[in-house]
């Protein structure tokens, strides 16, 4: 799989990172390390070793969010599409 545009590739892969996905989750962790935060390489790529190992993953904030179905007022017939504001006779 080649890396996205853009992109920072780690040097090196720790031996706890084994197939593919995992190939991929680590260099986005090792990319949002010297990219964004501004960390050295090397440090980088020690910090997202250790973040790998923790189950950290940059992709979860980034990825678009279920959204809840928003519910209409009124959409049920059983209920009144405004509410009745006197008081019970």
């Amino acid at each position: 799989m080649s890396a996205k545009a853009g992109r920072l590739e780690p040097p090196a892969y720790p031996s706890v990172v084994r197939g593919e996905e995992e190939r991929e989750r680590f260099a986005r962790l090792y990319d949002d390390l010297v990219r964004v935060i501004g960390l050295a390489p090397g440090d980088a790529l020690l910090n997202a070793t250790e973040q790998f190992e923790l189950g950290f993953d940059v992709r979860g904030p980034f990825e678009k969010r279920k959204r809840r179905k928003k519910v209409a007022l009124g959409a049920d017939p059983d209920v009144a599409a405004v509410p009745d504001r006197e008081p019970p006779a």
